[in-house]
């Protein structure tokens, strides 16, 4: 389960997945909320995509899944931003629906150097 978790969280940092609504809308739950690492509280609306980012030097480190039930778990890891050497700590809470896992909640929290 964890690289299939690993996967999908690359997933939604490549940067054609970020424009694809309907890959967005297979992956992501309808009443998805992130807490971003700016402080905005973001809600999914149906169609929307992931554009103005450049997420190609972006790497996910240091990551783990925690089982929090039979289809819920909790992704944690450390987000590296290369090209602005910023870095946060990601959390995501994804459940599993007619065997898909849909990200439902993320949170972003700036790292302190």
């Amino acid at each position: 389960m964890e690289s299939k978790i690993l996967n999908l969280e690359k997933e939604l940092l490549n940067p054609e997945i970020r424009k694809d609504k309907n890959r967005i809308k297979e992956l992501i739950f309808e009443d998805f909320i992130e807490y971003c690492s700016s402080g905005f509280i973001y809600k999914y609306k149906d169609n929307d995509t992931f554009t103005g980012s450049n997420t190609e030097n972006w790497e996910i480190v240091d990551f783990k899944v925690k089982q929090l039930s039979e289809n819920v778990c909790l992704a944690l890891y450390k987000l590296s931003k290369h090209d602005d050497n910023k870095n946060s700590l990601r959390s995501s809470v994804w459940k599993k629906v007619d065997k898909k896992w849909k990200m439902i909640f993320h949170q972003g929290t700036p790292e302190k150097n």
